[in-house]
């Protein structure tokens, strides 16, 4: 599987497939969770480094929306949600190891037969690496996976102008080789 495709923005779909599910209906969930897993297990993993905290946050992810799912309110696109349920995730796990120093990408060869192209992978992850994990997330959201600053912006509580403050001060640092100033 290749972990990390860009899910399609299928506008109001997602939100009839949640209210589905809200009334009981496990194949709308069934099919939410075939058209994100991917999506999301890629977001989780490019943002943590690490193939077990991503295969946890993921799992907490998808707990989090059979969670929301009486409470879910279309307010955003379900895409935008459920990315921003992940960042949380995310975000919260990066706190919770913030003792130890991040690490560059390990475990990334365990599940070679996962991956497509591995060295290539391992690129992408080399270069992550060298970003906090708030620029790490803006350039994933953005670059990787299409949204746009504004939505961005929703999903972290920033301006569409911090937004891209913080991209391009990100990809400064990778041009330089160095971590980005914050």
């Amino acid at each position: 599987m290749n972990y990390g495709g860009v899910p399609d923005d299928r506008g109001g779909v997602d939100d009839a497939l949640m209210a589905r599910f809200a009334a009981g209906d496990v194949a709308a969930f069934d099919e939410l969770y075939e058209h994100y897993e991917a999506p999301i297990y890629g977001f989780c993993l490019r943002f943590l480094s690490d193939t077990d905290s991503a295969a946890d946050a993921f799992q907490e992810v998808f707990m989090r929306v059979i969670d929301s799912r009486d409470s879910y309110e279309p307010r955003e696109r379900f895409r935008s949600w459920v990315f921003t349920v992940a960042r949380r995730v995310c975000v919260d796990r990066v706190r919770e190891r913030a003792h130890e120093p991040l690490e560059s990408v390990r475990g990334i060869r365990e599940g070679r037969s996962s991956y497509e192209d591995v060295d290539s992978r391992d690129e992408v992850e080399r270069v992550l690496s060298v970003l906090t994990p708030e620029h790490r997330e803006i350039l994933l959201l953005h670059s990787y996976y299409g949204f746009s600053y504004s939505e961005i912006g929703e999903m972290v509580g920033a301006t569409e102008a911090a937004v891209k403050q913080k991209t391009y001060r990100a990809l400064l640092g990778l041009r330089n080789g160095m971590r980005p100033t914050p």
